[in-house]
């Protein structure tokens, strides 16, 4: 959206420091491009995408592996990574059904391109700066 339209622009110009420091904020939404500039970094250095959980598309997990929780309500997941169940849950089968997607399969070609092109680019600059050394 942009800043000058919405008085965004004269509001930080009056409050340099509020920028979100500090804010954990979920998006929903089906198109974000986390690969989009004014996505990467904070006003502060930090990494504005933490994850990424993609929603976009109906169906497309296989969810059919399932997995019981332990005596300490965890199980394993598709990916092999540990899951804490919910107590307040209800599964009075207590049989999960897990599964998992990477996220640059619910990417765009294009978008996988252009991440692509843009790590290949950060590599080479990082070869450049250890040959310095």
């Amino acid at each position: 959206m942009p800043k000058t339209e919405i008085g965004a622009d004269r509001f930080l110009h009056s409050h340099p420091h509020y920028d979100g420091r500090g804010a954990l904020i979920a998006i929903f939404d089906s198109g974000v491009d986390p690969a989009a500039a004014g996505l990467q970094v904070s006003s502060d250095g930090k990494p504005k995408i933490i994850d990424i959980l993609g929603c976009t598309g109906s169906g497309n997990i296989d969810t059919s592996k399932v997995v019981k929780a332990n005596a300490d309500g965890c199980t394993s997941g598709a990916s092999g990574a540990s899951l804490v169940i919910n107590t307040s849950w209800k599964n009075p089968s207590g049989d999960w059904h897990v599964g998992y997607k990477l996220v640059c399969e619910l990417f765009t070609e294009n978008l996988t391109s252009r991440l692509m092109k843009e790590r290949r680019s950060g590599m080479r600059k990082t070869r450049r700066k250890l040959q310095r050394l």
